[in-house]
C-alpha cells in the first residue's frame, strides 16, 4: 500500500466531513431569520394596530371637543332666541338650531363610531400582543436550539481541523500540491473509490487493467474521465474512526 495515498484517503475523509459540517452550520442563520418571521410579522402588525389606536383616539378627542364647542355654540343660539323681536326672525333662528342639532347628532355618531373602532382594534391589540408573547417564546427556544448546534459544530470542526494539521505533515510536497489544486477545482471529493468497476466520483467505468492497478496501490492513479486520485474500495487503506469531541484543554 502506497503510504502517500493511504494519507490522503484520510485527509479526504476528514475533509469531506468537514465539508458536510459547513454545510450544516451555513445553514442555521438563515433557519434563524426563517424561524423569526412569525415573529417580526407579528411585530409589524401590533405596531400598527399600536399606531391607528393613537390615530382613532386623536379624531375622537378632536371630536369631543368640537362637539364641546359647538354644543357652546348652540346653547348661545338658544339664550339668543329670546331676544329675537320679529316672529320671522324667531322661525329663521329655530331653523338654525334645528341645523344646528342635527349637525350635532352627527358629531356624537361619529364620535360613537371612532369608540367603536377604538374598543375594536384595542381587543385585536390585545390578541396580537399575546401572540407575539407565544411566538416569542417559541422562537427563543429555536433561537437556542440552533445557537447551541452553532457551538457544537464549531467544537467538532475544531476537532477535525486538528486532526486534518495532523495529516497533512505526513504528505509529501508534491502530493499536498496535487491533492490542494485538485480540490480547488472539484471542491469536495478529490478521492475516490472504485466501486464495481466505477469511479466514486464522476460514476462512469473505469478500464479494467486501471482497476487492476487501482487494487495494487503501489501509486497514485487518477480517474481518466474526472482526474481525481483513486483507490480500490475494499484496499486495507486506514480510515480510523475518531471522536469529534473537543479537546480537553
Amino acid at each position: 500500500m502506497n503510504a502517500q495515498l493511504s494519507h490522503l484517503v484520510q485527509l479526504q475523509h476528514v475533509d469531506l466531513k468537514i465539508h458536510q459540517l459547513d454545510v450544516q452550520r451555513q445553514k442555521i442563520p438563515k433557519r434563524i431569520s426563517e424561524a423569526r418571521l412569525p415573529l417580526d410579522q407579528a411585530q409589524t402588525r401590533l405596531e400598527e394596530l399600536k399606531a391607528l389606536i393613537e390615530k382613532v383616539t386623536a379624531e375622537r378627542r378632536s371630536g369631543e371637543q368640537d362637539l364641546e364647542d359647538h354644543e357652546s355654540h348652540v346653547k348661545k343660539l338658544r339664550t339668543r332666541l329670546m331676544e329675537l323681536k320679529t316672529n320671522k326672525e324667531y322661525q329663521a333662528h329655530l331653523f338654525e338650531i334645528d341645523l344646528a342639532n342635527k349637525k350635532k347628532d352627527s358629531m356624537e355618531e361619529r364620535i360613537l363610531l371612532a369608540m367603536e373602532r377604538g374598543e375594536e382594534k384595542q381587543k385585536e391589540l390585545e390578541e396580537v400582543q399575546k401572540l407575539v408573547d407565544e411566538i416569542t417564546q417559541s422562537f427563543t427556544q429555536e433561537k437556542t436550539q440552533l445557537e447551541a448546534q452553532i457551538i457544537e459544530l464549531d467544537q467538532e470542526l475544531e476537532v477535525l481541523n486538528a486532526k486534518k494539521q495532523d495529516v497533512l505533515p505526513l504528505l509529501d510536497k508534491p502530493v499536498h500540491t496535487r491533492y490542494t489544486t485538485l480540490k480547488a477545482t472539484l471542491k469536495v471529493m478529490v478521492v475516490a473509490p472504485v466501486r464495481e468497476g466505477t469511479c466514486g466520483g464522476c460514476q462512469l467505468q473505469v478500464p479494467p487493467q486501471l482497476i487492476a492497478e487501482v487494487k495494487r496501490a503501489d501509486q497514485l492513479l487518477t480517474c481518466p474521465y474526472c482526474f481525481r486520485i483513486l483507490y480500490a474500495e475494499d484496499s486495507p487503506v486506514a480510515v480510523p474512526e475518531y471522536s469529534t469531541a473537543p479537546k480537553k484543554r
